[in-house]
């Protein structure tokens, strides 16, 4: 991005795209009950018991990215909107030559405010390689030098 990002209407922008997620995941895990619960005996016997199953299944996966999305919820309340960084940790925005990261939870490319950013997590890669890294220090990341410019 060229002109600075603001962080704290980035972070309300993530918390607002992960509730439309959350909200969306949801409706997804009621309306999947519905069809589960409405579905009723047939005389098809195995075959009725296969596509409950599967419906089982299904829920089963809508719930644990619910839970997932919780968890990312809970993450992203944590980030520290008033403390400043010498350094690249959790709660950053990091400015460099390649673009810009904000170390919180891994989302990926983000478009915000007319460009784009990056929401990443310490534990991906290119949190592991910015880490601890400070204004001017340069790390390189699949085959790229990136140098940290600004840090949020």
């Amino acid at each position: 991005m060229d002109k600075p990002v603001n962080k704290s209407d980035l972070l309300h922008h993530l918390q607002a795209l992960l509730q439309e997620k959350v909200d969306a995941a949801q409706r997804e895990i009621i309306s999947t009950r519905d069809s589960f619960t409405s579905d009723t005996k047939s005389s098809a016997g195995d075959k009725h018991e296969v596509g409950r199953a599967m419906v089982q299944q299904e829920l089963d996966k809508l719930e644990e990215q619910h839970a997932k999305l919780i968890a990312l919820q809970q993450e992203l309340a944590r980030v520290p909107l008033e403390r400043t960084f010498d350094h690249v940790a959790f709660g950053s925005l990091v400015t460099t030559d390649q673009g810009t990261y904000f170390v919180a939870i891994g989302l990926g490319r983000i478009e915000f405010d007319g460009g784009n950013c990056f929401a990443i997590s310490l534990v991906s890669p290119i949190g592991q390689a910015l880490k601890d890294r400070r204004v001017g220090e340069q790390v390189i990341f699949n085959g790229k030098s990136i140098t940290v410019r600004h840090i949020v």
